[in-house]
């Protein structure tokens, strides 16, 4: 009797967790849909965890519902990654790769987890990238951590952790885990939604 009323605490208890989760997915989702642009300065910082060492970057990011994006570095000056449609452009200390990112299916992985996880879509990027979701909450976050469970995915990360304004249901951390160890966090604390993005933000630069 005693192990009984232990399993139906139990399993209580997680359909509860559950309940709470998906009510934050839910949440966020919806409150994002008002949200057609973004702008906003981002913190970068790469800890590079054999060596541990820390890289630090910033800059300026904008964001179109639903397949544009673009950060803009300030420092490193003229590094750059632009979403735009299918196409996902990197320049890195003056190194420039293009992708096509439906022939590219680990760039394709990057772009949809981007654009979806600005979007509020955290289901979405699970299911993009074959992973299970946990959920906390604190004060000031929803936090969500994502763990790739199918690795047939063509991904470069091992593990996602989103978390995301209890005052506006926009997206603050982003941490993406490497399967090496290494990872990066980003931080977006303040924004501004549905700006006027000027024409030819999103163009690829001619150098």
């Amino acid at each position: 009797m005693k192990h009984l009323l232990t399993a139906i605490i139990l399993l209580a208890t997680f359909g509860f967790a559950n309940a709470q989760k998906d009510a934050a997915i839910d949440k966020i989702l919806k409150a994002n849909e008002k949200y057609q642009t973004i702008s906003c300065d981002f913190k970068q910082t790469k800890t590079m965890a054999m060596v541990d060492q820390k890289i630090e970057s910033e800059g300026t990011l904008y964001f179109v519902r639903a397949d544009k994006l673009k950060m803009d570095y300030s420092s490193p000056k003229g590094n750059l990654l632009l979403i735009s449609g299918e196409s996902l452009l990197m320049i890195q200390n003056g190194r420039k790769n293009d992708f096509n990112t439906k022939q590219n299916a680990q760039m394709r992985n990057l772009k949809n987890t981007l654009l979806l996880s600005i979007a509020g879509d955290v289901a979405g990027v699970a299911t993009e990238n074959g992973a299970t979701v946990e959920f906390a909450e604190t004060a000031d976050y929803y936090t969500f951590v994502l763990t790739r469970t199918d690795k047939s995915v063509k991904s470069r990360m091992s593990k996602l952790e989103l978390s995301y304004s209890k005052t506006d249901c926009s997206l603050c951390v982003m941490k993406m885990e490497e399967p090496n160890g290494n990872y990066t966090v980003y931080d977006t604390p303040v924004k501004t939604f549905n700006p006027e993005i000027a024409a030819g933000t999103f163009d690829k630069p001619k150098k």
